[in-house]
């Protein structure tokens, strides 16, 4: 049943609120896998030779890893890799172990549903904490973290427990928000309400100082991590319709009104109606197209 209506939508579950919005968050997760070196670049533009070069045809899925991504979600991270596994030549490949770790009891449900439905012989789906992993330390050699430290309560307490977990030599990647185009449309909309209630301001996805590579970079160097590299991922968002696009952001209009006491039933609907409207003025009743721009973060544990 989906519960996107005025008298539900706010009694949906973790599963209910982000099915349909994979789309928000999935096209980092191939930019992650590649920048972190597990997946070789699919394409590298090569200033000096003016042009696109072949991609590289090293990568790391002919090594025994271990992997985890943690936060997963709806499982954009683990889906791509073991896609990107089963596309790889080599059997080799099979030696490439992934967990992949949630609290939402309901996101994991959906992850075991998958993996029996799509084969995944070698995801292991658990419930996993990122402000506290049930692993050994100097577990993995790749974790992944997509848009999940900027959520946590206190950021830094997620990456020292990813990096607890990583083997020496081992790499840490995750993404953040530089620019979040749906979000700002929420903005914009909100600000067009009569009235809503006052409440403190509400801290963007991604937030200062966690959308800001130089604090970023910083941070990892004092967690004493190397090889640090830090890129922007603009990417689009798009639908065939305003109302489409308003249903793709049924996970964070939640997230913004979580303040909204006893009105948030009723101005959260209202919001998603101004959302609608919001974007047929600007784009019409066609395809919708917004731009966000990920942070893409990849560093490694030394040795």
């Amino acid at each position: 049943m989906d519960k996107w209506t005025p008298s539900l939508w706010l009694t949906a579950t973790t599963l209910e609120s982000h099915l349909g919005t994979e789309d928000i968050t999935a096209p980092v997760a191939q930019k992650l896998l590649e920048h972190s070196g597990l997946l070789a670049l699919k394409s590298t533009l090569s200033t000096r030779q003016g042009g696109y070069q072949d991609p590289s045809p090293d990568n790391r899925l002919n090594d025994e890893l271990n992997v985890l991504d943690i936060g997963t979600g709806l499982g954009q991270v683990t889906s791509t890799l073991v896609d990107n596994i089963k596309n790889h030549e080599s059997e080799a490949g099979n030696r490439v172990k992934i967990v992949a770790g949630d609290i939402a009891g309901s996101l994991l449900d959906h992850l075991n549903e998958g993996k029996a439905k799509n084969g995944w012989e070698m995801v292991d789906v658990e419930c996993l904490d990122g402000n506290e992993l049930s692993k050994p330390d100097d577990t993995f050699d790749f974790v992944f973290a997509n848009f999940l430290f900027a959520n946590l309560q206190d950021p830094l307490v997620g990456i020292k427990e990813s990096i607890r977990v990583l083997k020496p030599g081992g790499t840490l990647s995750f993404s953040t928000w530089g620019a979040h185009g749906p979000f700002q449309v929420i903005q914009r909309a909100i600000s067009l309400l009569p009235s809503y209630p006052l409440t403190d301001p509400l801290p963007s996805p991604g937030g200062e100082p966690w959308s800001h590579p130089r604090y970023l970079h910083k941070t990892l160097l004092e967690q004493g991590l190397e090889d640090i590299r830090i890129e922007p991922f603009e990417y689009v968002h798009t639908a065939h319709s305003p109302g489409e696009m308003t249903y793709k952001m049924k996970s964070i209009v939640p997230y913004v009104t979580f303040q909204w006491g006893d009105e948030r039933e009723e101005l959260g609907w209202k919001l998603f109606e101004i959302i609608e409207e919001t974007l047929r003025r600007e784009q019409g009743d066609g395809p919708v197209r917004l731009v966000s721009v990920a942070i893409v973060v990849s560093a490694r544990k030394p040795e």
